[in-house]
């Protein structure tokens, strides 16, 4: 448990650094307001922080009797590791296909995945999602989500 509570703990350090360092080339804020770059950091920050407590104190904690260890790569957890590559397909995919096209893929490739019986459901929602989170992000927050390649 102490190994993977480590390893968690060392990968979040490092995501942690990257978007630290990523959100320092955002743009500076105007009239002395803080960038869009500042919120980014300190939740950068606090994570790093976090983490280091953590490993601190597995160092300190003791597997408690009857708890047996948790195994990553079981057979058992394949699906969730299935799940997880789709995510990283997902994102590296949104440069070349784009928000629209790759968002309701994603999400109906995933309800299709866990076994949605539904069939409705599976189309609905994941155009239902995709036009609530474009609405919100281009049309509220004027913010620009990926167009990709194609368009």
């Amino acid at each position: 448990m102490k190994k993977i509570a480590n390893a968690i703990a060392l990968i979040f350090i490092a995501v942690s650094v990257y978007a630290f360092i990523e959100a320092g080339t955002f743009p500076p804020g105007s009239n002395g307001a803080l960038g869009p770059g500042f919120f980014p950091r300190v939740l950068a920050v606090l994570v790093i922080f976090l983490s280091v407590l953590e490993l601190v104190g597995s160092r300190k904690a003791e597997v408690p009797q009857g708890q047996e260890e948790v195994l990553l790569f079981k057979k058992e957890n394949l699906r969730v590791w299935i799940a997880v590559l789709a995510c990283i397909i997902y994102v590296w995919s949104l440069k070349i296909a784009g928000f629209i096209i790759m968002t309701p893929v994603y999400l109906f490739a995933m309800l299709m995945y866990f076994k949605v019986k539904n069939r409705i459901a599976a189309v609905a929602v994941p155009i239902g999602v995709t036009a609530v989170l474009y609405f919100v992000f281009t049309i509220l927050l004027k913010v620009k989500l990926p167009a990709g390649i194609i368009f």
